[in-house]
Formats: structure tokens, C-alpha cells, sequence
């Protein structure tokens, strides 16, 4: 799977010449674009300044021609001190901009992009330098965000140095945040609402929140459309362990104007010199791996496909809330047979052998049950042997 990665800093617009083995993509000044053929449909990816602040980051994401996420407000998400929204896409009461982008990079397999460039690579990586400034007008803290975008993903490490002269509680921090279009129902594994929340969007909100205390391992939400979906994975460390976070306040807000939040700061003091870092995924796809969370007798599990730094991966939140990471190994690559003890596949023919075991394809459709063989199309299949253990086949 071949990458088209288009940046351009200075320069008119332009096309890429047609005949190369990627999707022609178009460019404008201080935009950089990212397109890609997966096996979870066509990713198109924009980063741009915007919002109120006009802070570089992702503006756009579309899954086969799609828009599945729209920087309409807030990607990266505010702060909220001294009765003030900071950062993002908020202004302060004074009509002053909260924040500003002071610096940006970008590199495609560690080469530094720069000018105006088509190329294709692998892992491309985006570093912004931010300062967020308090209601006083001065700085609150010096904002560094770090993207990777490999395959259908955006993994984001954020990290803030708290910079004012004076202690200053945090009301509330969402950090990781979603502007998902137009979802019509959401998955919030390893809370009480473990099944999918049917929803309708309202300008007043129509909210879903959810405490620290009744989800202790909740790390992921997913947003489902008829467009496709979108999972947000907050990997526990840094804010992602909620430590600054109290029991009784909420960790997850959903649906509010099409928004959702992972809430990482709640009523907590920072003074200069302190720091705090969060480290999240967001993956969308046109369908997921498995779905077993549509009534209550399935087993609560929810599986789709990522990119973790050019890695696929298998992402699978259990019912309890956690996450379990398996990486699809050489699957770009992979020209012999896949043996595995509960299956293999052969020219075009899976063959399960554990006598109970459940084949789904990508999508998460049952293609058969059972041992024996039968003939698979070319793509990716999860084989389970129904006792915990399970197995990926690329048929290829």
C-alpha cells in the first residue's frame, strides 16, 4: 500500500501528474494532504492552520471520498481557567486570540519536507509548537503536538509546559476530542452503557457522560455514521491515567453539537515548571473487525483495524474497557502461506482446524463457522477458536 504525500508551504496550487500509483491529490499553500489506499477504504487526510486561532493541525479527514471528521471546532482540545476557554478553537472574552502557532515541521520517513512537494513514503510525522495564553494575556503554557500518520490512522503525543507565574487551576482539559460528522450512534466500551447509544444530534447537546469512578478502564470511544466510523483510543499514561481526574467528575462527554471528549484534567493546579503529556490514536474505517456489542448476549467486544507508526495493528477493546493490541505482521509483505495452529490459508482457501472456530473478515462479517475449508477472496480474516485465542490470515 503506497502513500501519496503532498506538502506545500509556499508556492500556487498544483496537480500531481496522473499516472502515479497513488490518488491525485491538490495543494494549497501551507497545506500539506496525505492519501492512501487501505484495507478500511480510500484515506484522505488534510492539515491546514484554522479554528479561531489558527492552529496547525489536521483539518479534515475522508474515508472514500467521505468526510468522516471536519475541524469545524475544537481537534485538539481547550483549556478551560479563571472562567476562560484557551487554545483550540476559542478566543478570549477580550476578543484576543488564546493561542498561536509559533512553529511547525513536517517529515516523510524522517526527511524534512519543506517548499512545495508530491511524494510518496510511509510514515509521515507533523510537529506544531504552540503557546496558549491566559485570560491576563500572559502565557499559560508552550504547547508541543506530535502527529503519525500511517495508513488509517492519526497517533498524537501532546506535551505542555506550564509557563505562568501564578498557580492556576485547571477547570477542565478534553485534550483528545473527536468532531466526528454527524454520528447516529456511539460506543463507549467498559462503562455502563456497554452496547451502542443510538442518538440523534441537537444544537443543545443531548449528553452522555460518563464518571471516572463507573469506568475505570475506559480508553476508547467509537462514533459510527452511515458514512462509516471512528475510534478514539487514549493510551493510559500520562494524562490517559486520569490521575488528575477526580472519581466523582466525568472522564467521558458525548454528543454535544456532534463532539466527543476525553476529559484528562478536572479542577487540578499547575504552577511554572510543571508538565503533562497524553498519548492518543485516532483511526477511522469504513467498517470494523468484529462488532459484538449490538445487544446483550454477545461478549461485548468491539475490534477494527489501526496504524500505530506504520504498523498495522488489530485494536481490540474488551468489556471490561481495556485495550488489546495485536500487530498484523509483514502484511504488506507476506507472499508465502500464513500456518497457524487454529488455521491456515492456502491458494485462496482458508482451512480452520480448531473445531469451534469463528471466521470474520475485515469487516467484521462471519464468513464461516466450524472446522474445514473453504475459498476466501483476497484481505484480512480474524480466525477465533472461541477460547481465547485467535488468529489474523491474509489471503493475498
Amino acid at each position: 500500500m503506497k502513500k501519496l504525500i503532498s506538502c506545500v508551504l509556499l508556492g500556487a496550487a498544483m496537480l500531481v501528474p496522473s499516472g502515479m500509483d497513488a490518488a491525485t491529490v491538490r495543494l494549497r499553500s501551507r497545506t500539506l494532504s496525505y492519501s492512501e489506499d487501505t484495507p478500511y477504504g480510500k484515506i484522505d487526510i488534510m492539515f491546514s492552520k484554522c479554528m479561531a486561532n489558527q492552529l496547525y493541525t489536521f483539518l479534515s479527514v475522508s474515508v472514500d471520498g467521505t468526510i468522516l471528521n471536519q475541524t469545524s471546532s475544537d481537534n485538539i482540545g481547550p483549556f478551560l481557567a479563571g472562567g476562560e476557554w484557551m487554545g483550540g478553537n476559542h478566543t478570549l472574552s477580550s476578543g484576543a486570540k488564546s493561542a498561536r502557532t509559533v512553529s511547525y515541521s513536517v517529515a516523510l520517513d524522517g526527511e524534512e519536507l519543506t517548499g512545495t512537494v508530491s511524494k510518496e513514503g510511509k510514515i509521515l510525522t507533523v510537529e506544531v509548537k504552540n503557546e496558549i495564553v491566559y485570560s491576563d494575556g500572559q502565557k499559560f503554557c508552550d504547547e508541543t503536538v506530535h502527529y503519525t500518520v500511517s495508513g488509517n490512522s492519526i497517533e498524537v503525543r501532546a506535551h505542555h509546559d506550564y509557563t505562568h507565574p501564578s498557580s492556576i487551576s485547571i477547570n477542565r482539559y478534553y485534550g483528545m476530542q473527536s468532531m466526528f460528522d454527524g454520528e447516529t450512534e456511539i460506543l463507549i466500551p467498559g462503562t455502563p452503557k456497554k452496547l451502542w447509544q443510538k442518538l440523534t444530534v441537537t444544537s443543545t447537546g443531548n449528553e452522555i457522560e460518563i464518571k471516572k469512578k463507573d469506568a475505570p478502564n475506559f480508553c476508547t470511544f467509537v462514533e459510527h455514521s452511515s458514512k462509516g466510523y471512528q475510534a478514539s483510543y487514549l493510551f493510559r499514561e500520562g494524562l490517559g491515567n486520569r490521575e488528575w481526574v477526580k472519581d466523582n467528575d466525568v472522564v467521558y462527554i458525548g454528543n454535544s453539537w456532534s463532539k466527543s471528549y476525553h476529559k484528562t484534567i478536572g479542577d487540578h493546579a499547575v504552577k511554572n515548571g510543571d508538565s503533562s503529556d497524553w498519548h492518543g490514536l485516532y483511526s477511522w474505517f469504513k467498517a470494523p473487525v468484529a462488532d459484538n456489542c449490538r445487544k446483550e448476549s454477545d461478549d461485548n467486544t468491539f475490534a477494527y483495524g489501526a496504524y500505530i507508526n506504520g504498523v498495522h495493528t488489530i485494536m481490540t477493546v474488551q468489556a471490561d474497557g481495556t485495550m488489546k493490541a495485536e500487530e498484523v505482521s509483514g502484511v504488506d509483505d507476506v507472499t508465502v502461506d500464513n500456518v497457524a495452529p487454529i488455521a491456515t490459508v492456502s491458494n485462496n482457501t482458508i482451512t480452520i482446524v480448531a473445531e469451534d472456530a469463528e471466521c470474520f473478515d475485515v469487516a467484521g462479517k462471519l464468513v464461516h463457522s466450524g472446522a474445514g475449508s473453504f475459498p476466501a477472496s483476497n484481505g484480512i480474516y480474524v480466525v477465533s477458536d472461541r477460547r481465547g485465542n485467535s488468529v489474523k490470515l491474509l489471503v493475498k
